[in-house]
């Protein structure tokens, strides 16, 4: 069952992740630094981002234009890339004033590929995660 708005998801169809605890020990840890190329232009480095920062990884960027893989609702925490960035866009106001300074999602597609983000305004970039 391939839900077939992209900036909509009815969360009761699709099965939801579950925190097995392996990210765990991340938090509190300093970012490498690592420069990353940006849908804003050039690269950032979160390695150098100065406060907090939220970086968030999602799978894939959905287009409008280039139907989901089969099977990707049955995925557990695959569908809802799209509102997932939406809801950071939304909230931004909120994060800023519990402190974040920059918002960044991150995914393994190219930045022309992310760029169909630009759609729904997300006010913030996204990154490519370099292979190796």
């Amino acid at each position: 069952m391939n839900q077939k708005i992209l900036e909509a998801v009815d969360w009761r169809a699709i099965p939801a992740p579950v925190d097995d605890g392996s990210a765990s020990h991340l938090e509190g840890m300093s970012m490498p630094s690592v420069p990353l190329p940006s849908t804003r232009g050039g690269q950032v480095n979160p390695g150098h981002l100065r406060g907090w920062s939220v970086l968030y990884f999602y799978p894939m960027t959905g287009r409008p234009d280039v139907p989901l893989p089969d099977g990707w609702d049955d995925i557990p925490g695959a569908r809802g890339c799209t509102p997932q960035s939406c809801a950071f866009r939304d909230l931004s106001q909120e994060l800023a004033d519990k402190g974040v300074s920059a918002v960044f999602g991150i995914s393994t597609q190219s930045t022309e590929y992310q760029a169909s983000m630009f759609r729904v305004k997300l006010g913030f970039g996204l990154f490519r995660r370099l292979p190796g």
